[in-house]
């Protein structure tokens, strides 16, 4: 009977540590991340001061960071509402931007890959996005095409995730603090039944 509670009692500790581990480096770890509004990034990833959780979190997803002074990425999995995106849905991504030479942003799936999408159209660049007179620019991103800076979802997936990407930036990877009004407007327009 003693040797099954001290098997017990020894699954029961692997068990929560393993489940510790999970939320303490898992995606949206507080202890990593940092939340403004729907968008989320991960200060000092890609500086010489990365903490051990942000560097377990990298070697269990396999990414590869920008480096401290390259830039920094920006990740939104839920609207502005705090609702998680959706394919179904059609959302508006727009102005402001933070300041950088060049960004990307792209659609990718929950393990990180590109959302596969019939028009093969997973992203844009800061050098080919069309923009009004003033410099702005909206992208509408849904399953059905839409005019303009379109960038399509697939209906086989439900969840996705929104990454944007900034190179060459005064924020670097070191950014511990980034300014709300400076960041990506990310709206849900309407979602279909």
């Amino acid at each position: 009977m003693r040797a099954l509670l001290v098997l017990l009692t020894i699954i029961a500790g692997f068990a929560a540590g393993i489940a510790l581990t999970i939320s303490a480096i898992g995606p949206g770890a507080a202890l990593i991340t940092r939340h403004v509004g729907p968008w989320e990034f991960s200060p000092r990833v890609g500086s010489a001061e990365i903490d051990p959780y942000a560097r377990a979190r990298l070697f269990s997803e396999g990414e590869l960071p920008l480096a401290s002074g390259e830039g920094y990425a920006l990740r939104a999995s839920r609207d502005a509402g705090g609702q998680p995106l959706d394919t179904a849905c059609h959302y508006r991504l727009s102005s402001p931007v933070p300041p950088a030479r060049f960004w990307t942003v792209t659609l990718t799936d929950s393990a990180g890959r590109l959302v596969a999408n019939l028009a093969e159209r997973h992203g844009f660049t800061s050098a080919e996005i069309i923009r009004d007179q003033d410099g702005r620019f909206a992208i509408e991103i849904g399953p059905d095409p839409l005019p303009g800076n379109w960038l399509p979802s697939s209906r086989a997936q439900r969840r996705f995730t929104i990454v944007f990407r900034f190179y060459e930036t005064p924020l670097s990877a070191s950014a511990t603090e980034l300014d709300p009004r400076m960041l990506p407007r990310l709206e849900r327009i309407g979602c279909a039944p």
